[in-house]
């Protein structure tokens, strides 16, 4: 008696069972798995405007970039300089400081990492700024808090700086007198001592450029190491000797008595 035999592999060509099984496995998992990809994977970022798209050349100036799905630590560059900041307000915006441009037009380029992903070509226009007026004016008050040292070295005629264009000049040197400044809280002004230092009266000559205030007043800017201060009664002006930084702090302001 002959006993029949079950095929359990793959004879002429044929597939069992279990080769059908794997190959309709094999067909339902490639679509799930294409579709968690697109579920999961990190959606693409890119920028979509820049507001200002124009702005005028000087210190301090921020834009708003728009785009899609933004993130942290991107960053934005202007051309070739990188933005000095990006502050990220959500998915759709961040703000940028910008670094100092000179005048022209930029692309606007989003970085992720080191890579390129996004650019807004001549998105950015830097103008140049009028031609700022320079005005002389001769201001009295005193320099603050210094030793005795450097007290027994200013005189009528030093500049500052000692080199190059100066932007102010001694024209007197008054008395000596124990150091305090004015400080301003509030609408309340105080004057405050400075143990252990020294101040000397002077009359200052010094330059300064006039710029507009936002309500249309003109003030004069006198030009320091870090930002600019208003030349007015109560301002610190900030001045470069050669043996570092002095503070010379002004009580009053008037027109140049006689011509430089």
């Amino acid at each position: 008696m002959t006993v029949p035999t079950v095929d359990r592999g793959r004879s002429g060509g044929r597939f069992n069972l279990v080769d059908a099984a794997a190959a309709v496995l094999i067909l339902v998992l490639i679509p799930v798995a294409y579709g968690a990809y697109l579920l999961f994977r990190t959606p693409p970022a890119k920028l979509t405007s820049v507001v200002p798209a124009t702005v005028y050349q000087g210190p301090g100036l921020h834009i708003e970039v728009d785009g899609e799905n933004l993130r942290p630590f991107m960053r934005v560059s202007l051309g070739t300089q990188q933005g000095r900041t990006f502050e990220i307000d959500g998915p759709r915006g961040a703000m940028v400081a910008l670094p100092d441009l000179a005048p022209g037009v930029y692309d606007v380029v989003l970085y992720d990492y080191m890579q390129e992903i996004s650019r807004l070509p001549k998105a950015l226009t830097v103008l140049p700024l009028t031609p700022t007026p320079m005005v002389e004016l001769e201001v009295t008050g005193a320099f603050k808090g210094l030793s005795s040292e450097r007290i027994s070295r200013l005189k009528a005629g030093d500049r500052f700086p000692p080199s190059g264009e100066a932007v102010a000049e001694v024209l007197s040197v008054g008395a000596v007198s124990p150091s305090e400044v004015s400080l301003r809280t509030g609408a309340t002004s105080l004057r405050v001592p400075v143990p252990g230092r020294t101040d000397l009266a002077a009359v200052l000559r010094v330059k300064c450029s006039v710029t507009a205030s936002a309500d249309g007043s003109l003030r004069c800017s006198f030009a320091g190491p870090t930002q600019p201060a208003d030349v007015a009664p109560g301002s610190a002006l900030s001045l470069a000797t050669s043996s570092g930084w002095a503070m010379f702090q002004v009580d009053q302001v008037r027109t140049v008595t006689s011509p430089h």
